[in-house]
């Protein structure tokens, strides 16, 4: 039997990854075609206005699971549920390691514009535009995001384009590949850009980081996409709660997720550390 706290396939033996679990592969024109629609959808939420919360939903996320589930679905549902468990342990052990790190490097950031241009950070007390909503909004946003925003981004992002770029160029250089997808990831949130200018390296840097958490996740549990799709979804309601109840109860509970992952990652090194001598780990 396979046991489902090892990695998904041996380190001296990387195979395609829809070689892997017996699908056929993706191609490099229908992975083309869907990231375009991805990021056509996506976008278009700023060149269409007046529309309803539902419709704008549905043409951000709808559109791109359509094109999705034609070109790619069944190889990524195949998979969404495989070791849940240490999708769990793992998702929310690289999830603390990550958001320090976006911290750290935030903090670094911070200190450079300081230097450099510090008009440039005053950008920072603009709101969050996807925050700028009334408390009685951001109640059905909190849903919204364990939902919906959660499963659907994951299973655009950590399922279609990063599945697919581990389907198309294999996994021998998967961190590379999980990096390029969290770029592709930050790069949909273009109204930071807009709001922000110079200082949305801040949370282009914080997006990334959980990008790539998220990412390894997926990866090291061989392809499931329910943690990663509730690790984000509990993630963004935090935001939202900022707004339903107050500042401080979000941050509050933002903390607590930060701090669970912390305590997760620090069990998770302490085990690899103990496992070491025996050959092996959950992860490389």
């Amino acid at each position: 039997m396979h046991d489902p706290s090892a990695p998904p396939f041996p380190s001296n033996h990387r195979p395609a990854w829809d070689e892997r679990m017996g699908q056929k592969a993706l191609t490099g024109k229908t992975y083309i075609v869907g990231l375009l629609v991805i990021f056509a959808s996506s976008y278009s939420q700023y060149l269409v206005s007046g529309i309803s919360l539902v419709a704008g939903a549905f043409l951000v996320y709808g559109v791109s699971i359509l094109a999705i589930s034609a070109i790619y679905g069944k190889s990524i549902l195949r998979r969404a549920l495989r070791h849940t468990s240490t999708a769990l342990r793992l998702g929310l052990g690289f999830f603390g390691i990550f958001t320090l790190l976006g911290t750290g490097a935030s903090l670094l950031i911070v200190v450079i514009l300081l230097r450099l241009d510090p008009v440039a950070l005053n950008l920072l007390q603009k709101p969050v535009p996807v925050l700028h909503v009334s408390p009685e909004l951001a109640w059905i946003m909190v849903w919204a995001s364990l939902i919906v925003v959660g499963p659907c981004e994951e299973l655009i992002f950590r399922g279609f384009v990063f599945g697919g770029l581990l389907s198309l160029f294999g996994t021998r250089h998967w961190l590379i590949l999980a990096c390029l997808s969290s770029v592709l990831f930050a790069a949909v949130h273009l109204y930071y850009a807009l709001t922000y200018g110079v200082a949305s390296l801040i949370p282009f840097v914080d997006i990334i980081a959980i990008g790539m958490a998220l990412a390894i996740t997926y990866y090291r549990s061989g392809g499931n996409l329910l943690i990663p799709a509730l690790i984000h979804g509990v993630y963004d309601a935090t935001g939202f709660m900022a707004v339903a109840v107050s500042p401080r109860v979000g941050l509050l509970l933002r903390g607590m997720l930060m701090l669970v992952g912390v305590i997760a990652a620090v069990m998770m090194i302490l085990e690899r550390r103990r496992k070491l001598p025996e050959g092996g780990g959950d992860f490389e």
